[in-house]
């Protein structure tokens, strides 16, 4: 192997010159052969890399007999030994060494060394092996064949060339109390140094220990009596405590996993952790168990217990640092009882929603028979244009959910389930479809079933609310689309090109043209309450402006104040605010497949009143349940309220309020030993919404009330 030397350097100076205490990388041997790789760096001269022929390990063999050659000593970072990362110091300079394969290839391989600060100098013995050393912080640790003697002169000449001085008993006791510096050791020696001025450290000790092996091991280390000795709290971790100072730390699990581990360094000795971990955990309600524990200079090993949970926690010591180990297991009978719980809580939550949204329905099912009575017939459905499925689509359906490779097709749609099965029955007979009776045939629900050749199709649409849920599935939906069924598909030539004055079906409240092929009326409000909002659905075949001009008209003869001001009009959509005689009202008109869609809202701020949910005029109001069995808190917009178990549902319904500009905000959920969950809601001006905390107190279900 021959040693090459980067060509940046000519003339004496560098095209970019490294910063004082960083080696420039360019200047570092690397194996023949070997070509730079260019690297997107602003800073070529402290990061470079080289590929060449080889395997990684005689890249990292041969890297390192050239370094060494060039006066670079290997050494390991504590806790960081790596089998392809090599750290190398020479003198004040310290550079990493990376390996790797070229690609795929296992017969070529590369080098990327990087310049590193060395923050922390200390000087390496000569012919010094087993080295670890700290370039954050002083810590060395090392063995030598010199005798301790030879070792203690090398340090202390070398030590006071980078600005130690030796410590003496009187001034370590002046500023340490406890500090004792005039300790023997056998087999070796004990000394401390300081360093002040603009590079002041926390005084080190250094180890001089003679084996039996003849050789002599290093180690230089903070002062423990330096080191702090009341350990302060810093954030928890997965519900578990941690010192404030850390070298590391990480967690497994969350604090309402059934297992959990959490592990540290510290930079402390044994002692002030051990009465860290003691006092914290007996703090958060841990025993310790006695007849467990074992404590040694050098290691700790105790057991807790907590009406739920138990605990092991492991303290040693390593190198110059404390480490911790938690383990942490939830009782198998509390396990038990926790399912137990939240299938209670999940059945209980299931029960009364299922039993407001019976009554909602049927509240609402009471009333649709006269609704529909008092608007007469609906018109015969039209398919909607550019579906991709293999039947038709109502032209009233929203929400499709087509799934070609399952034959799975679902959609929602504001027309009756009586029109629904008709536009069916009629389609599928066009196409060639056989349908069969069924015995589900209701004003509510109806089940239509239909077959040609060797394919099947099964459909149903079941009424919820003031919408049709339609599900179908079966071997012919696995095909293509269809094209429109010709006798649905007829268009409305004058809603194209000669607008029409519409005619009123005369209902007193809220008017729709009798040319329409559309219209539903939807209530939001408790079971068995007045409405807080009423809200008209149509579709009209005729073009905006006859339909815009039919609702100016029939809204004012109704005593509705249309504000003028904030009219919105455009080519094809419009939107109005009027003012109701029961209150505020918005009218939407949109352009869609040749017809204008109509969406009128009106709410009833007088009920919303007595049900205490209306907000301030430009505010939003959110209500706040909780289906749990266990209080949470709730935080918006860095307010945070508590919510009982059990309130805000159907048989408690009044639970805490807020108030709040419009506009997005986060939500954040926090039982008691959980983690906190967040989550998102935007809402409007004069907008009211419940905010319901789930029997598992971590999700949110947002319901808008008003």
């Amino acid at each position: 192997m021959a040693l090459l030397v980067s060509t940046a350097i000519a003339g004496g100076s560098l095209a970019c010159r490294a910063e004082d205490g960083l080696v420039d990388v360019r200047t570092l041997p690397y194996i023949e052969g070997a070509m730079a790789r260019p690297e997107a760096t602003k800073y070529p001269n402290l990061s470079a890399s080289y590929f060449g022929a080889g395997t990684v390990a005689d890249t990292i063999a041969s890297t390192g007999r050239l370094l060494a050659a060039d006066g670079w000593i290997a050494y390991t970072p504590p806790f960081e030994a790596s089998n392809r990362s090599r750290w190398y110091k020479k003198g004040a300079q310290g550079v990493s060494a990376s390996f790797m394969s070229d690609g795929s290839r296992t017969d070529r391989s590369g080098v990327s060394y990087s310049s590193q600060r060395l923050e922390v100098n200390l000087p390496f013995p000569d012919q010094a092996t087993d080295i670890v050393y700290d370039e954050r912080r002083p810590y060395l640790g090392c063995t030598t064949a010199e005798t301790v003697d030879a070792t203690l002169a090398f340090f202390q000449k070398e030590l006071t060339a980078l600005g130690w001085s030796p410590l003496s008993a009187g001034a370590a006791e002046a500023r340490w109390p406890d500090a004792k510096v005039d300790e023997t050791s056998a087999n070796g020696v004990r000394v401390y140094f300081t360093r002040d001025g603009n590079t002041r450290q926390l005084p080190v000790m250094l180890s001089l220990q003679r084996s039996a092996d003849n050789k002599t091991s290093v180690e230089i280390r903070v002062a423990p009596f330096a080191l702090p000795q009341d350990l302060a709290a810093g954030p928890e971790s997965a519900g578990l405590p941690r010192p404030e100072r850390i070298k590391s730390a990480g967690t497994t699990g969350s604090a309402d996993s059934v297992k959990r581990e959490a592990h540290a360094l510290i930079p402390a000795e044994l002692g002030p952790v051990l009465a860290f971990y003691r006092r914290e955990l007996g703090k958060r309600g841990w025993v310790e168990q006695s007849k467990d524990t074992v404590v040694t200079t050098d290691r700790a090993s105790l057991a807790f217990t907590s009406p739920e949970e138990t605990a092991t926690l492991q303290i040693g010591r390593k190198y110059d640092l404390t480490t911790v180990q938690i383990d942490v297991q939830v009782l198998p009978s509390v396990i038990a009882a926790r399912a137990k719980a939240k299938k209670e809580a999940d059945d209980r939550f299931i029960k009364d929603a299922l039993a407001f949204g019976q009554a909602a329905i049927a509240e609402a099912d009471a009333k649709r028979p006269a609704a529909q009575t008092a608007r007469g017939p609906e018109a015969p459905l039209r398919a909607m244009d550019g579906s991709n499925t293999p039947i038709p689509i109502p032209y009233t359906a929203s929400n499709i959910d087509f799934d070609g490779a399952d034959g799975r097709l679902a959609f929602t749609s504001s027309s009756s389930v009586s029109a629904l099965a008709d536009f069916y029955r009629s389609g599928m007979k066009t196409l060639g479809w056989k349908s069969t009776p069924s015995v589900i045939n209701n004003p509510n629900m109806v089940v239509l079933n239909f077959s040609k050749a060797k394919q099947s199709i099964s459909l149903t649409a079941m009424q919820m609310g003031p919408k049709v849920n339609v599900t179908a599935t079966g071997s012919g939906l696995k095909g293509a689309p269809v094209a429109a069924v010709a006798s649905n598909t007829t268009t409305t030539d004058n809603a194209k090109s000669v607008e029409q004055v519409l005619e009123s079906d005369g209902d007193t409240d809220y008017p729709t043209p009798k040319q329409r092929t559309l219209r539903s009326l939807g209530t939001s409000g408790l079971p068995g309450g007045a409405p807080f909002r009423h809200e008209l659905s149509a579709s009209i075949p005729s073009g905006l402006d006859s339909v815009l001009a039919f609702y100016r008209r029939e809204l004012t003869q109704r005593q509705w104040q249309e504000d003028t001001k904030n009219a919105v009009i455009k080519p094809d959509s419009a939107m109005l605010a009027f003012k109701a005689p029961d209150g505020p009202a918005m009218l939407k008109l949109e352009r869609r497949n040749d017809e204008t869609t109509v969406s009128l809202v009106v709410r009833h701020p007088a009920e919303a009143t007595k049900a205490g949910i209306l907000p301030a005029p430009g505010k939003v109001r959110l209500l706040f349940g909780n289906m749990g069995d266990a209080e949470v808190s709730v935080s918006v917009n860095n307010k945070t309220i508590k919510v009982a178990p059990g309130v805000g549902g159907p048989q408690n319904p009044n639970g805490p309020t807020m108030e709040l500009p419009p506009g997005a905000y986060k939500v954040t959920i926090k039982a008691a030993g959980k983690p906190a969950h967040d989550s998102t809601i935007k809402v409007a001006a004069n907008d009211s919404w419940g905010l319901m905390v789930g029997p598992d107190g971590r999700d949110m279900l947002p319901l808008q009330l008003y």
